[in-house]
């Protein structure tokens, strides 16, 4: 049987989940800053109680959010990603990491998925902002299917969390396969040698591209960048010769960084290259393909780096 979640956008599987689950926990508070989206506007027709459009006040978002969570409620935040973390990120430090409040963020808009909209849209930063502050979850899920799971995880989490989503719809990675969270990455591709790792809009975008090329490699999805099993992460990847980190982030901080610092607390003889955003070109305008182009992560630039490092013909 189809997962009917294969077909809907990231955004629409979040709203969707926290719906029903709203529906038996009064508790639940969705607050939102004048957005809109069909599904949305179900949640707000049926839990009108449960639903609080706060307006264009990112940091006053945060502040209600941690005082509803002190009261004892459990609110979910959905924003554009790039203006609920970029504008908050004093308020999420210390009004949620620091008082251990357990608010959901859930940001559409990850990377460039926002790309005619430029800088202010863009979230290509903000893993490492999220990354490096203490007591708090981040997760960047590759298609709807595993979105469901991942708003089932973060409900029962007593921690704050932020979901990075991808604007655009993302093809299935995990129709065939069920996805564990328990370890906060899945080998889509099992190989004995070579191997990617990568994270969000690109998993399904590198899966479609191995498929389609027969290359034979391993590809992993690393989709909670933060509290994730590193023990048996490192145990993963120390059975390759060879990684590729690919990501939709700035190479400075991203998932490549945190797969290096592994590389070496463990001692791996893996070697490792990395592809993600280049700083000169943070601030550039176009479609995505087009800044994709721009950063070298466009597919004939994927194909080529793979087809060389993994020593491919």
């Amino acid at each position: 049987m189809k997962n009917k979640f294969s077909k809907i956008a990231m955004r629409d599987a979040f709203i969707s989940t926290l719906e029903k689950l709203a529906q038996k926990d009064k508790k639940i508070i969705l607050i939102v800053n004048d957005q809109g989206a069909p599904s949305l506007d179900n949640f707000k027709k049926n839990l009108p109680n449960q639903f609080l459009n706060s307006g264009i006040s990112e940091q006053n978002i945060i502040a209600v959010a941690a005082g509803l969570s002190i009261k004892g409620f459990k609110p979910y935040i959905y924003s554009i990603n790039s203006f609920i973390i970029y504008r908050t990120i004093e308020y999420i430090k210390i009004d949620l990491c620091a008082m251990n409040q357990p608010v959901k963020i859930f940001g559409v808009g990850s990377g460039y998925s926002y790309p005619e909209d430029g800088p202010t849209h863009h979230s290509t930063e903000d893993v490492s902002l999220i990354g490096s502050l203490p007591n708090i979850e981040l997760y960047n899920p590759s298609d709807s299917i595993i979105m469901k799971h991942i708003v089932h995880k973060v409900y029962k989490s007593k921690k704050p969390s932020v979901v990075r989503m991808d604007r655009q719809f993302c093809l299935p990675v995990y129709s065939n396969i069920l996805p564990n969270l328990s370890k906060g990455f899945c080998e889509v591709i099992k190989n004995k040698k070579n191997c990617i790792v990568t994270t969000g809009f690109f998993t399904s975008k590198i899966k479609t591209l191995l498929n389609e090329n027969k290359i034979n490699c391993g590809l992993i999805d690393f989709f909670e960048i933060k509290n994730f099993d590193i023990k048996s992460f490192a145990n993963v990847i120390r059975r390759y010769k060879n990684l590729i980190t690919i990501e939709e982030h700035s190479l400075r901080f991203g998932i490549g960084s945190i797969i290096s610092t592994i590389i070496t607390d463990y001692n791996l003889k893996t070697k490792l290259s990395r592809m993600g955003l280049l700083e000169h070109k943070t601030f550039n305008y176009g479609t995505r393909d087009m800044l994709f182009e721009d950063n070298m992560l466009d597919i004939q630039s994927i194909k080529n780096k793979i087809i060389k490092n993994f020593n491919l013909k």
